[in-house]
């Protein structure tokens, strides 16, 4: 059985939960970002995760080692290191990134359906 270091199981063949993957683009605001596109009415096979480095090269899944990227970028980007292939400053917006703390209550919250607050948005 697939575990993750959080304890959550994976359905077998995936390598991150649902939400660390969905912490993860809300951390990066839900763009890539190599181009600073907004990926917010993509469709869901354009919206990918990268590995800065890759696990070929001894990367891991870790999320200061993960970021959003589109499909174009992370195809384009292929196995050139990242900061090569980030423009100026996509560089400094990564390493800014990635240092941020995820918020996996979130993610978990809007997935279960148990965000926001009931009374709260009822009385609007």
């Amino acid at each position: 059985m697939n575990t993750s270091r959080d304890g959550n199981h994976q359905p077998r063949g995936q390598w991150i939960t649902k939400h660390k993957r969905l912490a993860i683009y809300i951390r990066d605001g839900f763009g890539c970002v190599y181009c600073g596109r907004s990926l917010r009415d993509a469709t869901p096979s354009d919206v990918t995760l990268d590995h800065l480095l890759a696990r070929s090269a001894g990367g891991d899944n870790d999320a200061r080692n993960l970021v959003t990227a589109c499909k174009s970028c992370n195809s384009s980007r292929q196995d050139r290191p990242w900061a090569d292939f980030a423009p100026g400053g996509a560089r400094d917006r990564i390493l800014t990134l990635i240092a941020r703390p995820l918020n996996i209550p979130l993610a978990k919250a809007i997935i279960d359906g148990s965000a926001g607050d009931a009374q709260t948005e009822a009385a609007r």
